[in-house]
């Protein structure tokens, strides 16, 4: 669901580049939009009620069918474990902003997954069940492709799968993090409107 939809509202949303090794060859997860018609990485919203890394697995559960315990995890750097009180998620590989439709955006956290396995079952009622691994070179002549979506697999197979370090996905925590222990304002306190923030931005 969009969260923002006032005008010029912007949504977080993240997804992943789904790899797979198939006979010696790396092949991309891509699935037809159900409302795009185009066909496109698997993700969806980060919701108010959940954290980056809570949604990531939610969506690809829903729209591929895949468990958690399932993937591998691409980083640049090796893990950094959960603090006192903070959670740490993986980093994505990509960053982008695009326009979904007229006056409404999407911030989208771009993750790269890696599984040797089917999944553990078929995609949520309602999802998609139009999904096919493809090379990059095939996704880039198939004639619903996202231009942009093939520059980004084609770039994250030439240059993060084989190369960063690959990390099971449990080891990221999907528990809440804890609340830390430095003030005694109340939710209401600390969430009350603040008048400096009617402010407008402009860029």
């Amino acid at each position: 669901m969009h969260l923002n939809t006032e005008a010029h509202g912007h949504d977080i949303t993240i997804s992943a580049w789904i790899f797979r090794n198939v006979d010696g060859v790396w092949r991309g997860l891509v699935h037809k939009h159900r409302k795009m018609g185009i066909w496109l990485q698997p993700g969806g919203h980060i919701e108010h009620t959940e954290n980056p890394w809570q949604a990531l697995i939610h969506e690809m559960r829903e729209e591929t069918g895949y468990e958690v315990g399932q993937f591998n995890v691409l980083q640049p750097l090796p893990q950094m474990h959960d603090g006192v009180h903070d959670i740490m998620h993986p980093v994505p590989a990509v960053m982008n902003t695009h326009s979904p439709y007229q006056g409404h955006f999407h911030s989208d956290l771009i993750m790269v997954l890696t599984t040797d396995q089917d999944p553990a079952h078929d995609p949520r009622p309602g999802e998609s069940r139009e999904l096919a691994w493809l090379t990059p070179q095939e996704y880039a002549v198939h004639p619903d492709a996202e231009p942009d979506a093939v520059a980004i697999m084609t770039m994250l197979a030439d240059r993060v799968v084989g190369c960063w370090y690959e990390i099971p996905a449990t080891r990221w925590s999907l528990r809440d993090a804890e609340p830390e222990p430095l003030t005694d304002r109340t939710v209401a306190e600390a969430t009350a409107p603040d008048p400096e923030d009617a402010r407008e931005t402009s860029w």
